[in-house]
């Protein structure tokens, strides 16, 4: 099962007979990410989010996956005094909190599954379910920004390890040292430019088409974005 994100303290899969009362009251502001370091990313928001964060792909539980990384030593700088982003990408996964989906694997089936974080558990707030068990209109809205979540990841898996067969990424380990910290990354993979050019053309053009080539670029060079570390207060 791949885990939930740092964000989430108390995690759960969410059962309409275990939670038929509970209410979920949404944060203010992401104050919840103050101490989040790293997010997985959607298919959808590799390119935006490699116009701030270093984006790279780890791998967890033998899929390969997008990720962000916000901060160093349990601090996320892009996250201001007031629990309000400094940027204008806002990770999905941050978006939808206190809502989540994981991902369960056994033997060939797969399936997304919806969690909850009963930190944010409060009698004020929305109900998920009916009197009589069914959704209540307002989960119905976070099952489809859900849903189309759990699309965008499942396309970002499939992008990830259709480059990944290619020769596309490569596996790098190093450390990096900003005002707040340092951070050592072991086994984690980048983008491979320098293979594109072994690539037979109708792959490449077969790869452009899915709109993966400007990514490869965007992910290679978005390690750079270690530099914003010490220019944003």
């Amino acid at each position: 099962m791949i885990a939930p994100f740092r964000a989430f303290k108390k995690p759960v899969l969410l059962d309409e007979k275990e939670h038929k009362d509970l209410k979920i009251k949404k944060p203010l502001d992401y104050s919840f990410m103050r101490e989040v370091e790293i997010v997985p990313l959607g298919f959808s928001e590799i390119l935006p989010a490699s116009m701030y964060f270093p984006v790279m792909f780890g791998i967890q539980e033998g899929e390969i996956f997008p990720f962000a990384v916000l901060g160093v030593n349990q601090k996320n700088i892009f996250i201001n005094k007031d629990g309000f982003w400094k940027v204008d990408v806002i990770p999905k996964v941050a978006q939808v909190y206190p809502f989540g989906i994981i991902k369960h694997k056994e033997e060939d089936k797969e399936e997304w599954s919806v969690i909850v974080d009963l930190v944010m558990s409060n009698n004020e707030g929305e109900r998920i379910f009916e009197e009589n068990g069914e959704e209540t209109v307002y989960f119905k809205s976070v099952k489809t920004e859900l849903t189309d979540l759990a699309i965008d990841f499942q396309k970002a898996y499939e992008f990830c390890q259709e480059i990944y067969k290619e020769g596309c990424m490569k596996t790098i380990n190093f450390e990096v040292t900003t005002k707040y910290g340092n951070m050592s990354f072991k086994n984690v993979l980048i983008g491979n430019i320098e293979n594109l050019k072994k690539i037979q053309p109708e792959k490449l053009y077969y790869f452009n088409s899915l709109g993966y080539l400007p990514l490869i670029y965007a992910v290679y060079f978005s390690v750079r974005n270690f530099k914003l570390f010490d220019l944003i207060s």
